[in-house]
């Protein structure tokens, strides 16, 4: 439905009262079948063109849509769809009736494949390879049959149109509308398919979450900054409370926590690193993921030996955690001053018996 909105429909708006003056011209109309027919075909070649890399509107009318000489593609369809032509007759002429209906059909299964290479290449000798056609019907997979099914559904609306006789302008803008929303079904198949047909659309889902993406990247960026400027001056307070309120906003996920620590491990004071793996770790534990936040102690353990938990209760956690999962030297770095960095815990007494049995 793409054909009835925007530039599209002001195209078959112009273009059909035209096409009904060329067409009531007789002869003299001629030149103006021509140009219209040319200039037509090129214009569905540029909405083409939009839906296949995703833009949501529809293309203008463009005074360069009139140049002769400026789009091959129309030319060259004209090209391929007489050179079918010429193997139907071919064959029904010097091999027999039957095989010319033969290659008629498989010319008009073929008729989308090469309209949709060559929408897509700029070689014209790739746009005539029946190899390319068939690499693309295999790639379009079952979205083709729903496309031919389209183009005979159009071919049966259009042919009652005509024989309920309605207003000449009324069949030639319904004839102009089918040719334009066949043109956007097979690109918007073809887009539909981009990633097996390895297509790079300019507009796409993945591509606008990248966008997003680097956006949300370049803005969380600023506020590391902006607290990195705080810690240079000496302003600590307020740089960490800039880093915890933007925690805060985001909801305080552990991703964020994660991406925040790999960043602080550059700074020049280890504090926030520490601090921040310190925080991180306690999400962790609160939210139940265990084995990442034994993970992000091990890998802190390995950059800082005296690294430990920030409270006697995650450090304890983590002990039996690690006891438990095969990490038992972890355990023994954690409960080996347990005693003496949170001493009068009611948890030292358990540390040290969990130490005794790493020990057995």
């Amino acid at each position: 439905m793409r054909p009835a909105r925007g530039g599209a429909a002001l195209v078959l708006l112009v273009f059909a009262p035209l096409a009904l003056i060329a067409k009531l011209g007789g002869l003299l109309g001629l030149p103006l079948a021509l140009l219209l027919a040319s200039s037509f075909l090129k214009y569905a070649y540029f909405l083409f063109d939009s839906t296949v890399r995703g833009v949501e509107e529809t293309p203008a009318l463009d005074v360069q849509m009139l140049h002769p000489f400026n789009e091959y593609r129309p030319l060259l369809q004209l090209v391929i769809m007489a050179a079918l032509a010429g193997a139907v007759m071919v064959a029904g002429k010097f091999l027999a009736p039957a095989a010319g209906v033969a290659v008629a059909i498989v010319a008009l299964v073929l008729l989308p494949a090469s309209v949709g290479v060559l929408g897509l290449e700029g070689n014209p000798l790739t746009a005539l390879n029946p190899l390319a056609w068939l690499r693309l019907i295999r790639g379009l997979g079952l979205w083709y049959p729903a496309l031919l099914g389209l183009i005979g559904a159009y071919g049966l609306a259009l042919d009652a149109i005509w024989q309920w006789q309605l207003w000449l302008i009324a069949q030639l803008l319904a004839a102009l509308f089918a040719i334009l929303s066949l043109f956007c079904a097979l690109a918007g198949a073809l887009y539909e398919r981009r990633h097996e047909l390895g297509l790079d659309a300019w507009h796409s889902p993945e591509r606008r979450q990248a966008r997003e993406r680097q956006a949300e990247l370049r803005r969380s960026q600023q506020v590391l900054d902006a607290a990195y400027h705080q810690m240079r001056i000496g302003a600590h307070t307020d740089a960490w409370a800039i880093l915890q309120d933007w925690l805060a906003v985001r909801g305080r996920d552990p991703e964020d926590y994660r991406w925040v620590c790999e960043r602080l491990a550059a700074w020049s004071d280890a504090r926030y690193a520490t601090r921040m793996t310190q925080e991180t770790i306690d999400r962790l534990l609160v939210l139940r993921r265990n084995g990442q936040a034994l993970d992000l102690l091990a890998a802190r353990l390995r950059v800082d030996p005296e690294f430990r938990p920030k409270s006697a209760a995650s450090t304890f956690a983590l002990a039996g955690i690690a006891a438990n999962g095969g990490a038992k030297p972890v355990a023994r770095r954690l409960l080996g001053d347990f005693a003496q960095r949170f001493a009068g815990d009611p948890a030292i007494a358990a540390a040290s018996r969990l130490a005794r049995q790493l020990d057995a």
